[in-house]
């Protein structure tokens, strides 16, 4: 059997990894637009992807890049409100709540796995980046993009493959419409957002 499935369709039944974040104020665990790859764990044999950080060291098969967030990934708000509230907010946007993971004495020890949808291929738009590592650069037409290893920075892509996480060598994206450095340093620094346009080579 050999069954054709939609790359986006599909994966929108992939799930974001338990995590041992215990403060349930929706806090944000993942953005839309980070890059993820799959958690090789024999355990479950499910879709379960997460980000890279500057931690971990990374090795075969997490070593490769998987895809790119669609959704932000947030926690619950268990800390302040009963598990399973949902703020007014949050009905009818695309964020992912990640409920609360309950040890065997009943305390929050973290976020279980929760539903997100992966982009593969294709054009998009996306404000999380960052540029050349410690200086703000610009982003220009044909660069390639890489992952980024820096914790705050949640799985944004970079334009330097010197700031790659240890052990991951891949080119994730090539830029279609880019920023200027003073674009960039907006952008990254929150105060104007202004969106790439990417092509995602995963």
């Amino acid at each position: 059997m050999f069954i054709p499935r939609h790359p986006v369709v599909q994966n929108q039944f992939c799930q974001f990894a338990e995590t041992d974040t215990a403060t349930g104020v929706g806090g944000v665990l993942a953005y839309a637009g980070a890059v993820c790859y799959l958690e090789n764990d024999a355990s479950n044999q499910e879709a379960i992807v997460n980000i890279y950080n500057e931690s971990d060291t990374y090795t075969a098969p997490e070593s490769t890049p998987f895809g790119f967030l669609m959704q932000k990934v947030k926690t619950g708000y268990h800390q302040v409100h009963p598990a399973g509230f949902y703020m007014p907010g949050d009905l009818g946007s695309s964020d992912v709540i990640a409920q609360p993971k309950y040890s065997a004495a009943g305390a929050v020890e973290g976020t279980k796995t929760a539903p997100v949808g992966v982009a593969h291929l294709g054009i998009w738009d996306t404000i999380h980046y960052n540029t050349d590592i410690p200086a703000t650069t610009a982003i220009t037409p044909g660069q390639f993009l890489y992952p980024d290893k820096t914790t705050a920075l949640l799985g944004k892509v970079n334009n330097a493959i010197t700031n790659l996480p240890d052990g991951v060598s891949a080119i994730v994206a090539r830029v279609v419409k880019g920023a200027s450095a003073a674009q960039s340093a907006a952008n990254i620094a929150n105060t104007t957002l202004y969106p790439i346009r990417i092509k995602l080579s995963i």
